[in-house]
Formats: structure tokens, sequence, C-alpha cells
């Protein structure tokens, strides 16, 4: 019988919003060792260690070695701390970390060429969306454009994207410089510019986004996108 030896976590950035794939292995946990993993900013993301005799699930586990892993959240900003079997930490198929507060998936533990399909399925999906806009072309900055939709969705995830009416049907347009978000039940509308670096950066650095502004009804965001479109060109 085949004993795994390695695991792969995927976990996002509270600071930065990347994405990092680190894998750990068996023998580098052996004898009460930790390790820690870090972003390519400097942040900690987690700490992962092992240890014998960990009580779990109202039974004693005696002799047996467990695992703990303990994650800075990217969601709610608190540490949660996670006890894991062998058998859930050397999977052979990928495990989902949630939010020990909202229950939002926060990453995944697995074999690593199904953790880095986990991730790049979102990835996927939003490039297609692209190519179905017209292709890279159509946007002032494709890459900046993938980015600012990326960001939009994982607020949307995370339950941080909303409108000051208190509801949250919230559509999405897209456009080559810039998103509109729209209420559809009280037709309040924010504009996202998504042209170059500094747009993105403003953006990334929003937790949360609230639709707080004018209401636009269809009349008045024809009219708003004739004026904006006239003073671009």
């Amino acid at each position: 019988m085949l004993i795994k030896t390695e695991t792969t976590l995927a976990l996002r950035c509270l600071d930065c919003g990347r994405s990092t794939l680190e894998t750990v292995s068996r023998f580098g946990l052996s004898r009460g060792k930790s390790k820690e993993v870090l972003c390519s900013c400097g942040r900690l993301l987690l700490v992962i260690g092992s240890r014998r005799g960990l009580a779990r699930a109202g039974r004693s586990t005696k002799n047996r070695k467990s695992y703990w892993l303990e994650i800075n959240c990217v969601i709610c900003e608190a540490n949660h701390l996670y006890h894991l079997t062998p058998g859930e930490l050397w999977t052979r198929s990928v495990v989902n970390l949630s939010c020990l507060e909202t229950g939002l998936e926060l990453g995944c533990i697995g074999p690593y060429e199904q953790v880095r399909a986990c991730l790049q399925t979102r990835e996927q999906a939003l490039g297609v969306l692209v190519e179905e806009m017209g292709g890279p072309s159509y946007f002032r900055d494709a890459e900046i454009m993938l980015a600012t939709l990326t960001h939009v969705h994982t607020l949307a995830e995370e339950g941080s994207l909303s409108c000051s009416c208190g509801k949250s049907r919230i559509e999405l347009e897209i456009f080559p410089d810039r998103i509109e978000l729209h209420c559809r039940h009280c037709l309040r509308m924010c504009i996202l510019p998504a042209e170059g670096k500094q747009d993105l950066a403003q953006l990334e650095a929003c937790e949360s986004i609230e639709l707080t502004g004018q209401v636009f009804n269809e009349k008045k965001r024809k009219a708003y996108r004739r004026k904006h479109d006239n003073h671009r060109y």
C-alpha cells in the first residue's frame, strides 16, 4: 500500500488577495514540528503542526498522531483552529476549509494537481467571460479587467457586495473601461473604473462595496453613458 507523504494547501492572502499554493511534507511535521506558510507579500497565512493524544469529537486519540491548522481567515479576519486526522490531511481527494463563523470557503487541501485545478476553475470561468465579450482587444487593459472581475467576484462570494436599500439583487455590466454594478431593486448604480493599475489598486483596497449613489433609471443610464463615452473619445 502506498502511503501519501505530501499534501498541498491553497489559501488567499488577507493583505494582497493573492492565492498561495504550498506543499507540505509528512516528514517535515514529524516529532511535533510545525511549519509557517507565508504569502509572497510576507503575510503569515497559516501555521500547521502535529501532536499526539489530541481529543477529537469526544473520543481519545492517545498514541495516535493528529494535526492542527491555525489560519488567518480572509473572510472574518479571525484566527481559526482546525484539527485534522492523518486521513484528512494526507487525503487523495480535495478537502475544503471553511470560515468557522460564516461557513464560506477559505481554501482547500489535497493533491497538488487537484488543488491547482480548483483554483484555476474560477480563473478559467472569468477568462471565458472575457472571450465572450469580444476577447482581450475589447478592453482597455484585459489583465486589469480580469483582475477587477476576480476581486468583485470574491467580494460577492464573501457577502461583501451590497446595496444601501438592504437588498442584494445586484447585476453587473461590463464595458471596455469599467464595470457597472446595478441594484435591481432600487436602481442605484456604482461605477468601477478598470483602465489601469491605479484603478485596480484602489478597488483591491476595498474590503466591501455598497451601492449608495444616485438612483439611475434606464433613461438616466443611457444619458450617463453617452456623456461618458463622448468625454472618453
